[in-house]
């Protein structure tokens, strides 16, 4: 063989020319370098599980598996500086997450989220990344005296953005996932009784009829609020949402609940059944300004409009109605939904049973 750099003649399998000392065999290439500008990729010592290193202008982007890794996420910078992308505040990440999560939920869901990042307001203007988890459960415990429902959504807007942030590589590590919640004590739904139901029948007016409506057919608010007056047939209502099983499901009216239905069919003036109510037909005006100011002025205690549901299914049950029966009325795919949370039973009806036993 003769040698690769002198020419001169040198015995089969020379590693090195005894000559010149060039090296016979070709040694791995090594990488070449990234243009000036487009941020590097080195190896961290020791054993770890992410060893390789992203970073640029100073920025450590991230830690990867391999070096082919780290490389992807420096090209996918290509075209965009570091400010750009990993530079983005608390206020920029949830306005870019927004706009793709917002086509796919329903208004009301959009409206909580809006009011869970204002609950966030400080932290804004931060950088994301550079947010901890601290940072995070600082917000969250201020509002510990709410509701679980309402502090389990900032846990969960936290976590939908970080997400998106990790997606994007803005952030290495979904820190929402270590946010602690209070302990979800689940508070007995109260219903509307005997009495109450006693005084809406007296009133008259037409939010007493649809608070009645409400509590004689076990419907959510907001399918009575939307159902379309094609869709009433004096006995029984077609309609629902929410689920499969709710959906465009027979809902019977109870006999004392029919007379309210036929008088807001008699009133309407479009194509929903409420179209002639002469009150407020936006859900949250209707709680606000029609709904709860009647509580007030009839003396019942202030109760969400979904206990109208929780009372229907519980005077259902009392009065013999069949489980299977009850869950196809409320549209519950598991009657277990409709047992622990919709029936309740009284004090007097638990001893009555007790003692027919």
């Amino acid at each position: 063989m003769r040698c690769r750099k002198c020419g001169i003649s040198l015995p089969e399998e020379s590693k090195f020319c005894l000559s010149c000392g060039a090296k016979q065999t070709p040694g791995a290439r090594r990488p070449m370098k990234r243009p000036n500008g487009t941020g590097t990729v080195y190896k961290l010592q020791g054993r770890r599980k992410r060893p390789w290193v992203a970073a640029k202008n100073k920025v450590v982007i991230g830690y990867f598996e391999t070096r082919t890794a780290a490389l992807e996420a420096l090209n996918r910078l290509a075209g965009r500086t570091v400010e750009e992308a990993y530079n983005m505040t608390f206020a920029q990440v949830f306005a870019a997450w927004k706009a793709e999560h917002y086509r796919e939920i329903s208004q009301s869901a959009k409206e909580t989220y809006d009011h869970a990042f204002d609950l966030f307001r400080s932290l804004h203007g931060k950088k994301f990344r550079t947010l901890r988890t601290a940072d995070f459960q600082a917000v969250v415990d201020q509002h510990f005296h709410k509701s679980y429902s309402m502090v389990s959504k900032l846990k969960q807007l936290l976590t939908q953005m970080s997400k998106w942030a990790m997606r994007e590589e803005v952030i290495t590590t979904n820190l929402a996932a270590f946010v602690r919640l209070p302990e979800n004590v689940k508070k007995e739904k109260e219903i509307f009784t005997q009495a109450d139901i006693d005084k809406l029948s007296q009133d008259g007016s037409e939010a007493a009829r649809i608070v009645l409506m409400l509590i004689h057919t076990g419907m959510r608010i907001g399918e009575l609020f939307s159902l379309p007056l094609a869709d009433w047939h004096e006995t029984y209502l077609i309609g629902g949402e929410k689920t499969e099983a709710g959906r465009n499901r027979v809902i019977p009216i109870c006999p004392e609940g029919r007379q309210h239905f036929a008088y807001f069919a008699a009133q309407a003036t479009g194509t929903l059944l409420l179209s002639g109510y002469t009150g407020q037909h936006l859900l949250d005006n209707f709680r606000s300004r029609d709904y709860y100011p009647l509580l007030d002025r009839l003396g019942i205690p202030r109760r969400t409009p979904h206990a109208t549901r929780h009372t229907y299914a519980s005077r259902a049950r009392q009065s013999g109605m069949k489980p299977e029966i009850l869950q196809k009325i409320l549209g519950h795919a598991d009657y277990n939904t409709t047992a622990n949370i919709y029936v309740h039973t009284d004090i007097e009806t638990l001893v009555k049973a007790v003692e027919s036993a």
